[in-house]
């Protein structure tokens, strides 16, 4: 990617800017910026100012409710969002199954679910990890029967984001178990209201439920509601990981990261010195900082390939792995920066960036679990990139 901006994306890069600072107000602030980080709610007025903008979708091609931003568009709309401190538009829907329906669904699904998810009427939650599937995904168990026109779901799913606010969720579920593992697999798009589902709080050790176990009873969904044909929904599974892990890296300014970091080693001091003056300090941080100038540049040839119109593959497994190590490599120097600071959960006497260092330190350490861990991002690695024998 030529990384000199031509006077077209300078001028869209402009317009970003000045559309955000006018229209972007951040929510009432609580006492400290973790409390209510999982709320919604907050960011929907944000999310509607997007949404009437044209600009919630924002990698959506124009046909389906999005921009039709280019690959550069798109990177300097992130870029100037986070520059101006506004939310990145997020969501199931935005980055996950609504790329996912125009890629694979019928006209009638995307003509019942894309305009929907691009006016942020309606929110999604996922529904594909169980409490015995989940890094080794093919194992699920959640079944559905074809019973005539309907699909008749039992099974339990769990780890659901947001399943107290979603309207709909999108299932793998088994719908052949007499073939290989990963051939007897569907995908479904499942109202939240159906009877027969439920849901489950699961508390965390702060006490708060970010997750919810999601339970099916047989659960009727009409069969146009499959996306892709029946038992083919382990190429659906892939190919919407392969926009979570996308979306989850670009999505995370690296830099606002390393400048809290630094913010932290000026603040605290270690033997009547800040902590920054420290030579392996210091030489720890330039290792972490110029990783994320890197993850910065490998999001361009990302970019650059999605340009060129190929579909996100290994490549995202890549970008996953070292931009969660990197990230939490990063949490993990600053709290090493606060001494005994970083234990603080509840000591609201700290000044709000370092009262969130140790909450978010903690939140991201899942991101070496989630949209397939770590371990099974280093598999696929070893099998499409390097070619090694499973």
């Amino acid at each position: 990617m030529d990384l000199r901006e031509s006077p077209e994306i300078a001028e869209f890069r402009k317009s970003v800017r000045d559309w955000t600072l006018a229209n972007w107000r951040k929510p009432a602030a609580k006492a400290h910026s973790y409390e209510g980080m999982e709320d919604d709610d907050d960011l929907r007025p944000w999310f509607k100012k997007l949404a009437e903008k044209g600009w919630l979708a924002y990698r959506w091609p124009q046909a389906y409710g999005g921009p039709g931003f280019s690959e550069p568009q798109q990177i300097v709309f992130i870029d100037e969002l986070n520059r101006c401190g506004a939310p990145i538009p997020h969501g199931f829907g935005i980055n996950m199954v609504g790329p996912l329906i125009y890629q694979f669904g019928t006209d009638a699904q995307k003509m019942r679910f894309l305009p929907k998810i691009a006016k942020d009427e309606e929110r999604w939650c996922q529904g594909y990890s169980e409490p015995n599937a989940g890094s080794d995904l093919a194992s699920l168990q959640t079944r559905a029967e074809l019973v005539g026109d309907e699909f008749v779901l039992n099974g339990q799913k769990t780890w659901t984001s947001r399943a107290n606010v979603a309207q709909w969720i999108f299932v793998l579920v088994r719908t052949d178990s007499h073939v290989q593992k990963q051939k007897g697999i569907s995908f479904l798009l499942v109202d939240m209201q159906s009877k027969g589902l439920s849901i489950r709080p699961i508390r965390q050790i702060d006490g708060r439920a970010s997750f919810y176990e999601t339970f099916f009873e047989d659960v009727r969904v009409p069969k146009a509601n499959i996306v892709g044909k029946i038992n083919e929904g382990w190429t659906m599974a892939k190919a919407l990981l392969e926009h979570e892990r996308i979306s989850t890296g670009t999505n995370i300014n690296l830099q606002k990261v390393v400048a809290m970091v630094k913010s932290a080693a000026r603040e605290y001091h270690m033997d009547g010195k800040p902590v920054l003056a420290d030579a392996q300090f210091r030489e720890r941080l330039v290792d972490l900082e110029m990783a994320a100038d890197c993850i910065q540049y490998t999001r361009y040839r990302l970019a650059t390939a999605v340009m060129q119109g190929k579909h996100p593959g290994p490549e995202a497994s890549i970008f996953k792995l070292f931009q969660s190590e990197l990230n939490q490599g990063l949490y993990e120097l600053a709290m090493e920066s606060m001494g005994p600071d970083a234990a603080a959960w509840y000591d609201k006497r700290l000044a709000e960036q370092m009262y969130d260092i140790p909450m978010f330190a903690t939140i991201h350490r899942a991101m070496s679990i989630y949209s397939g861990s770590n371990e099974v991002q280093r598999n696929i690695i070893a099998k499409r990139v390097l070619g090694l024998p499973d």
